[in-house]
């Protein structure tokens, strides 16, 4: 029988996941920047690529071992180092290419993403990006979540449009304030960002709850 608290627990980890697995993964980032070798060989990039890249794993962990703590009172059939494992290989495929484009540059310097001028480009920019980072989690979260709830497939939908329109709460939130924020008020973008997109995920996604029936463990 599934928990009557079951969607509010699993809102509170999506929340605590977004805030603490990209506050860890951005602030690596930010600790390889500054050990970043000058001039840098081929090696020196190799190590900073893997190095960033590795962000993703440790989003990947944080987000996948709250999420999955959440889920398996939800479907106590779940497995959930392979649900660990999943998040994790999406996450550290997603921080690879960040960590390509930034070592390794374009040749003819396009960004990752297209330059933004307003909060609505913003929102837009990021909820794209976000329902493709959903597609990819609700598809590698899919082949483990469907051996223990029926009708997995609608993890697939509810992530993408979960992550569509989480993503934005976090840009806009980075992108509200002074122009050269103190590092408090840049902690309290993240902050803000990170539980408000934390708690528009888990209820977005949450909502297949209703849908999925749990199975019984084999």
């Amino acid at each position: 029988m599934q928990e009557e608290d079951g969607f509010t627990r699993w809102i509170e980890a999506c929340a605590a996941g977004e805030l603490l697995g990209i506050a860890i993964g951005a602030l690596w980032w930010v600790t390889v920047d500054r050990f970043d070798p000058v001039p840098m060989g081929a090696t020196a990039e190799w190590m900073v690529f893997f190095a960033k890249a590795a962000s993703g794993l440790m989003q990947g962990l944080v987000l996948g071992l709250l999420q999955g703590w959440a889920l398996r009172r939800q479907f106590p059939a779940l497995n959930l180092r392979d649900w660990v494992a999943a998040t994790t290989l999406v996450g550290i495929a997603v921080w690879s290419v960040a960590a390509w484009y930034a070592v390794f540059p374009s040749l003819d310097g396009d960004p990752l993403l297209p330059a933004v001028e307003t909060l609505f480009q913003t929102a837009v920019t990021a909820a794209g990006f976000g329902l493709g980072l959903g597609l990819l989690f609700g598809l590698a979260q899919a082949l483990v979540l469907q051996r223990a709830a029926g009708n997995a497939r609608w993890w697939i939908a509810v992530n993408a449009l979960g992550w569509g329109a989480a993503l934005p709460c976090i840009y806009v939130a980075a992108s509200i304030g002074s122009a050269e924020p103190s590092s408090l008020e840049i902690a309290f973008r993240g902050l803000v960002g990170g539980i408000v997109s934390g708690v528009v995920l888990g209820t977005v996604t949450g909502l297949s709850f209703a849908v999925m029936p749990a199975r019984r463990r084999a």
